[in-house]
């Protein structure tokens, strides 16, 4: 993806950014779309060998090999399974306590830094408010509403708007209905995903029991309780239970401002931490409900 042609508004504000050299040394990218392409340009800006106002060619050796997650100085960190764990993050302060190979700057990429295990967002802390050296930290998550609070408020936080129209244009130029694509627009966070997801037979299965959870979580909560085990099958992995995660809030985020949809979608977002956390799915989905009918 082309970062200035998807998020041009956030492309052009780092541009003023970089060229009045005022790079921040840690930021939590929120949104998805785009996001860690723009840390990997900002990467490039920190190390190219022939910038233009601060600006990174993008062909240079250096350019070229952070592009290709190859470069010395820079550190991609993804979840090992569903977690960062703190292992993970205590290699790297290791690694911070010493000049880079190539120049005296780090950079550091975690992508999914909602998946951190708290020992390890709490590890992490001590880098951003007490760095040993010249560190550059860019966290990136879908969801800021399940990383911790103290990492937010050491950060430059940045929302990466998903684009919605840009990506339901493009899927319904591919052939995708308007409906599949409305939905699949506000879930997907590059082009690629979004066309996946919209030829996915089992996406619209799952947005239909879905949105039937959601009607009967704001109209029938004791029977959206009973209803949970008709997901059980259809969201066996990880990943779909994500999606269900995130139609769950969209649909809820449809009846707003009403105020039980924004008590139970708040429950909601609760409910995933929870899940993140090694929570079972099920029981995650009966929290949401049954704390609801308690507090209601």
């Amino acid at each position: 993806m082309n970062i200035k042609e998807i998020q041009p508004e956030i492309y052009h504000r780092f541009e003023i950014i970089l060229q009045k050299n005022k790079l921040s040394h840690a930021y939590l990218f929120s949104g998805g779309f785009g996001s860690l392409e723009m840390a990997i340009w900002l990467t490039q800006a920190l190390f190219c060998d022939n910038p233009s106002k601060n600006l990174p060619c993008g062909i240079c050796r250096s350019c070229r090999l952070v592009a290709e997650n190859d470069f010395a100085d820079m550190h991609l960190v993804e979840p090992d399974g569903q977690t960062i764990k703190t292992d993970q993050i205590r290699a790297l302060q290791t690694t911070f306590s010493q000049s880079g190979f190539e120049s005296a700057r780090q950079v550091v990429i975690i992508n999914g830094a909602e998946k951190m295990h708290v020992n390890a967002a709490n590890a992490l802390l001590k880098s951003i408010e007490e760095p040993e050296s010249d560190i550059y930290i860019f966290l990136l998550t879908e969801n800021e509403n399940l990383v911790l609070d103290t990492i937010k408020s050491r950060s430059q936080i940045f929302n990466f708007p998903r684009q919605s129209e840009y990506l339901k244009e493009y899927l319904v130029g591919q052939g995708i209905l308007p409906n599949v694509a409305t939905i699949v627009s506000k879930l997907a966070t590059s082009p690629e995903d979004a066309l996946n997801m919209a030829q996915d037979s089992w996406f619209e299965d799952a947005c239909r029991l879905i949105k039937k959870l959601s009607q009967l979580i704001l109209e029938q909560p004791a029977d959206s309780y009973l209803f949970i085990p008709n997901l059980l099958g259809r969201f066996k992995e990880k990943n779909q239970q994500k999606i269900a995660f995130s139609l769950l809030q969209i649909y809820l985020s449809d009846k707003l401002p009403d105020k039980k949809a924004s008590s139970f979608l708040e429950r909601t977002f609760k409910a995933q931490r929870m899940w993140s956390s090694n929570v079972n799915f099920q029981s995650s989905l009966e929290f949401i409900i049954l704390d609801g009918m308690v507090n209601k």
